[in-house]
């Protein structure tokens, strides 16, 4: 009894620190719907706000590089987690699926066990594969599947992946590889990490427009000589690949 009384005055405590928290209300059954409002991410002290609202469809999450998709990725596990263990979540209102989550983030290779980057991300693929063929509807967090090989093969075994599991469960992913957004538009609704007029973060419907990755060559002080020639590359690419 005094352990569960100091476990309700630590997570009191918590609630009264914290800026902003909301009472979760839960879906009814298995529903694959999922609506958060305002969410914060709960350990990062200048936290933006974001929202997200789905219905039935799970989520393709685009955006440049450094904006955040992973940062929004963690807000969303973390507010489903404290909802299902606690009944609260980071937001301003938030109704939430009640599903295991599942996720992978952060896949690396291993010199000792002699796995490359590629290899790990397969093995952890699998066994979100054997999860979702053997337990009820779950949710899956996914950031950057397939890295670690090249531009086709990624983009197919990440489109084949993704759609089986999909096919049954909530599946929220983030991905640099905006060609699978068209590729799996009927089970994972496109979304985009972006900044409006003024500079302010949002997460909107939509796929990302205007990619960043040269122009970082040129701010990270690798010169105009490079960036050009980098630019002509991409061009001549995006001609071939069109």
């Amino acid at each position: 009894q005094v352990a569960a009384l100091e476990a309700d005055l630590a997570l009191a405590r918590h609630l009264q620190a914290c800026t902003q928290f909301c009472w979760a209300q839960a879906m009814p059954g298995a529903s694959r719907q999922l609506q958060l409002e305002q969410a914060l991410h709960p350990l990062l002290p200048a936290a933006v706000p974001l929202s997200l609202a789905l219905d039935a469809r799970g989520a393709f999450i685009s955006g440049q590089n450094g904006i955040g998709k992973s940062t929004l990725l963690r807000t969303l596990g973390l507010n489903l987690i404290c909802a299902r263990a606690f009944g609260f979540c980071h937001a301003q209102s938030a109704c939430v699926p009640r599903l295991a989550v599942y996720s992978s983030m952060q896949s690396e290779d291993s010199l000792a066990g002699g796995e490359s980057l590629y290899l790990a991300e397969l093995r952890r693929a699998h066994e979100l594969l054997a999860l979702a063929g053997s337990t009820e509807p779950a949710l899956f967090i996914i950031d950057e599947i397939f890295r670690g090989t090249n531009h086709l093969e990624s983009i197919s075994a990440a489109a084949a992946v993704l759609h089986t599991l999909a096919a049954r469960h909530l599946v929220i992913v983030s991905s640099h590889n905006l060609v699978l957004a068209p590729l799996l538009e009927d089970c994972l609704a496109p979304w985009c990490v972006r900044r409006d007029a003024g500079g302010a973060l949002l997460l909107a419907p939509g796929v990302l427009q205007a990619t960043n990755g040269i122009a970082l060559l040129a701010e990270r002080g690798f010169g105009r000589q490079i960036e050009d020639k980098a630019g002509r590359v991409f061009d001549w690419l995006s001609s071939h690949m069109a």
